[in-house]
């Protein structure tokens, strides 16, 4: 665990015992201790042979290793911790990305926006690749098939490095990788940062950009000279070996070059942090005004809307270029959150659990379906035989006509119920209207159809087993 700021180190009350102890350190010393005791507020350190008592808001945890360096001494020594050993690797990841993720909509509307426009600025390779990126996205008209559905999720950026690791063993197929979102959206910043004219140096120099590299695997291009900005003209996008090279190097453990993350204040960070599940279709209150909240392990997908670019941000190319890279970039920290949302945590093995955002297209415009699907625990210590897991799928979407909605799909065994909550009033009677619709179909499929419910309003909030505390300041 790490912390940082001037309050967020560690408060000793010493007895007179352990000030002897203390009158043996020196500042920015560096110390080795492990929690003995651990209760709110406070715990019990053993350093060396002596045992110390510690007033913290950090919740630490009985058996703990730490390393603590000495800030200041006096009648009550500052102790900072700079390392915690055992701490899962996870957490440092999601920590990292929380201050570059952002939501997708503005990016899709970017690309909508270009390719509806023409601005010769921007470079050809440039607006062949967005071209390409939203021809392959699904429409409405293959996602509500079983294979456009299946192939719109095994694309959505979620699962290139399992498709990757897997190619050593398999026949390469580009197109599966051609098609995936977050390999896409790889090519295209390396592009951007590529743009003609640019120093190399947007992302270093933007207010709110930041890098690609994560502990998924994947590491942004270095940034190159002026020279080679203006030939990237002439420079052929990111190929998939290129791209499968470098996740390959990642997961061998090869050093990879990286920009360093943007700085993040204190409060944007606890504020990030702290929405993790149970957001329902509101903004949590520890949010700013208008933030989305990040995808960690067991929040509920909330509906986001389609958005509409400015023209005139088209226009004025140094602009265009800043914020699409930032609205690029944002998007891949989101889905590389979701990736890590799919690693099980301490205690938490065998649920199984996929956070995903699925852009489709209607018309001119994109959609975004955000997804949740996972495994329920159920509670069966007195059964041995071993049955097969309740699944549960939770769907977010905002479509024109409808507003935003929330829908959760249960199946258990063969039985499956369905429920929905609408925002707008006016949607309540046109989805009950359908509702025998929807039975008649999943009778069809073979299934037993158990409750069918719309309910106005967004989702309630649902505490989740699965947060976690990633951030913890004392003010």
């Amino acid at each position: 665990m790490e912390t940082s700021g001037p309050t967020s180190g560690i408060s000793r009350s010493l007895g007179t015992a352990t000030r002897t102890l203390a009158g043996q350190w020196q500042v920015g010393q560096l110390l080795q201790a492990t929690v003995t005791e651990s209760r709110a507020g406070k715990v019990l350190l053993a350093i060396g042979n002596r045992q110390i008592s510690a007033e913290t808001s950090l919740a630490l945890e009985k058996g703990q290793h730490l390393t603590l360096q000495v800030r200041s001494l006096g009648e009550q020594p500052v102790l900072k911790i700079t390392a915690s050993r055992g701490e899962s690797p996870i957490n440092p990841a999601i920590r990292l990305l929380l201050p570059k993720q952002g939501p997708m909509p503005p990016l899709l509307a970017t690309m909508g926006e270009l390719i509806r426009s023409s601005n010769p600025s921007v470079p050809p390779q440039i607006n062949e690749l967005i071209r390409s990126i939203v021809k392959q996205m699904p429409d409405i008209q293959t996602a509500v098939t079983p294979q456009g559905l299946k192939k719109a999720v095994s694309e959505s950026g979620v699962f290139l490095e399992r498709q990757l690791l897997q190619q050593p063993n398999q026949a390469f197929s580009p197109l599966s990788i051609n098609s995936d979102l977050k390999a896409n959206l790889l090519r295209l910043v390396q592009l951007v940062r590529r743009w003609p004219g640019s120093s190399g140096q947007t992302t270093a120099n933007a207010p709110h950009a930041s890098s690609t590299a994560s502990a998924t695997g994947t590491q942004p291009a270095p940034a190159g000279s002026a020279q080679q900005a203006a030939a990237a003209q002439t420079t052929a996008p990111a190929s998939p070996d290129q791209i499968q090279r470098t996740v390959q190097a990642s997961v061998s453990g090869k050093p990879a070059a990286t920009t360093a993350p943007p700085p993040a204040s204190s409060a944007t960070l606890q504020a990030t942090a702290g929405a993790a599940a149970g957001t329902g279709g509101t903004t949590p209150s520890n949010l700013p005004a208008g933030a989305l909240a990040p995808p960690l392990r067991g929040a509920m997908p909330v509906p986001q809307s389609a958005l509409q670019s400015g023209l005139e941000l088209l226009n004025r190319a140094a602009d265009f270029r800043i914020d699409l890279l930032q609205q690029t970039e944002a998007a891949l920290a989101r889905i590389q959150l979701h990736q890590l949302a799919a690693l099980p945590r301490e205690g938490e093995r065998g649920l199984l659990e996929w956070l995903l955002e699925v852009p489709i297209r209607r018309g001119e415009d994109i959609d975004l379906w955000s997804m949740r699907v996972f495994a329920e625990h159920r509670q069966q210590q007195h059964e041995t035989r071993q049955q097969a897991p309740n699944w549960s799928v939770q769907l977010a979407f905002d479509l024109p006509g409808l507003g935003p909605m929330q829908a959760q799909v249960q199946l258990a065994g063969e039985l499956v119920s369905t429920r929905f909550w609408a925002e707008h009033q006016d949607t309540l009677p046109l989805l009950r209207g359908h509702m025998h619709e929807l039975r008649q179909a999943l009778s069809e499929a073979g299934l037993d159809v158990g409750e069918l419910e719309c309910q106005p309003g967004p989702r309630p909030a649902v505490k989740s087993t699965g947060s976690q505390a990633l951030i913890r300041e004392k003010a």
